[in-house]
């Protein structure tokens, strides 16, 4: 009997018109066409952890803290060998306001132009919505080391912690598609119920999916699961009321979710906790609880076309982050202290503590890139496919300005994957996004900054 395929309409049928569609599996991927991503608009989003990479750790590949992009190795373009030496201030004050704007910076808190999405957005379409999102806690000595999108005069957008606040920011005054039902429908209704646990009603068919005569493969069982977990965390985050739960048709590429709550796991609204030890501890699931709400959300306003640019951040410059509890990876595990992971880190001499920290952050970039290559846009191709992801850091290893760690993943048709581990400067991969967007190369020369390599063996 030949394997059966699956094709990208697929879904996971329940009761009445519910439908959950599928991820992209490896049974259901088209051939992508070579050249430009089409008439997908332009979107830049950049991804921000704090601390950086042991540059022995990246030449691991997939058996260190890169782990978790193992999956999506063929549509990211890693940069293990960039430097960072243009910053002026101290300490994570002096590279953070480089990172992902590449000029020189005037001040701690002021960066020297704007950030690599800004400057796409400009040329684009100035008038597309930026959304700046993340967490951090403590943020250390200058309140850059919590921003990350700036404006072509160097100010900074600050980002927002709450989920709830991104919920707002992104759906507060927008209109589900189809536009809002005029009077109650009783079949709209018990539809809303259903979507309240909708993965009950794909039971059956999930565990045919992934039992032992699946025609599945164990990668793609893993994805399946892993989706499922991802929609069964958002029902119970964003708890739907009897109002409108989603627009559009079921099954349509966007549905509106309802407003978050925030998990109640430390003051949001204090921008900053400052130096010393006063960030909280927090239980590194329940900051991942947390990452995955902005996460989630932020997908959602890409595939609705509700913002094309901005950050989402991993915690912010310097890893202060007082994480606790148990965690396990690579093989091994840790018990995460209880305080500053910066501390712990780069003081504290503790790289088997610090190579999981960052398998966790990698783990959740991760997540956000999956949620994107799980949404199936026009011409056979991926959100992820259509958006330049930019990844980046402030640091290599203990407080070096070289052997910066960065990535762009997506923009297929504008970036070839792979392992670039040739000697550049954050320019030269900043430009690289502007070359494959069309415009000229231009990061650097507003200040001064030196080209020290040439990233465009990385573009198609």
């Amino acid at each position: 009997m030949a394997k059966q395929g699956l094709d990208r309409r697929t879904f996971l049928r329940g009761a009445g018109t519910i439908a959950i569609g599928l991820p992209l599996l490896e049974e259901m991927k088209p051939s992508l066409a070579e050249g430009a991503p089409g008439d997908a608009p332009a979107r830049v989003v950049t991804l921000f952890f704090g601390l950086g990479l042991d540059p022995a750790w990246t030449a691991e590949k997939f058996t260190g803290p890169l782990a978790p992009f193992e999956s999506l190795q063929s549509k990211i373009a890693f940069f293990t060998n960039v430097n960072m030496n243009q910053g002026d201030g101290g300490a994570h004050c002096e590279n953070s306001p480089v990172v992902f704007v590449g000029e020189k910076n005037p001040n701690e808190n002021r960066a020297g132009g704007a950030s690599i999405d800004q400057l796409v957005r400009q040329a684009s379409d100035p008038t597309a919505s930026t959304l700046a999102s993340g967490l951090w806690w403590r943020r250390g000595a200058c309140d850059a080391q919590a921003l990350r999108v700036y404006n072509p005069d160097g100010t900074a957008r600050s980002p927002i912690k709450r989920p709830s606040a991104v919920f707002d920011a992104l759906f507060g005054s927008a209109t589900p598609p189809g536009g809002l039902p005029t009077a109650p429908d009783p079949a709209l209704t018990r539809e809303r119920h259903l979507r309240r646990s909708a993965l009950d009603t794909v039971l059956s068919q999930y565990q045919r999916l992934t039992g032992a005569n699946s025609y599945l493969g164990q990668a793609s069982k893993q994805k399946l699961e892993l989706h499922l977990q991802s929609i069964r965390e958002m029902e119970r985050q964003l708890a739907p009321s009897d109002d409108i739960v989603m627009g559009g048709q079921p099954g349509a590429a966007c549905l509106f979710p309802s407003k978050p709550s925030d998990p109640p796991i430390a003051d949001y609204d204090q921008f900053t906790y400052g130096t010393g030890d006063g960030a909280p501890e927090i239980a590194w699931q329940d900051l991942e609880q947390v990452f995955h709400l902005h996460a989630d959300l932020f997908a959602v306003g890409l595939t609705c076309d509700l913002v094309r640019y901005g950050n989402l951040m991993f915690e912010s410059a310097g890893g202060h982050l007082n994480l606790k509890g148990t965690y396990s990876a690579l093989g091994q595990s840790t018990d995460f202290p209880g305080t500053s992971q910066h501390d712990a880190y780069f003081h504290g001499n503790q790289p088997h503590h610090a190579r999981l920290y960052q398998h966790l952050a990698m783990q959740n970039l991760a997540y956000f890139l999956q949620k994107l290559d799980a949404v199936m846009e026009t011409g056979g191709r991926t959100l992820l496919d259509n958006t330049t992801v930019v990844i980046g850091t402030e640091y290599g290893w203990n407080h070096s300005s070289s052997g910066v760690f960065h990535a762009i993943a997506g923009s297929t048709g504008r970036f070839k994957p792979g392992f670039y581990d040739q000697t550049l400067n954050a320019i030269d991969v900043y430009n690289a996004v502007l070359q494959g967007h069309g415009l000229p190369a231009s990061v650097g020369s507003r200040t001064g900054v030196a080209s020290e390599g040439d990233a465009s063996s990385a573009l198609t």
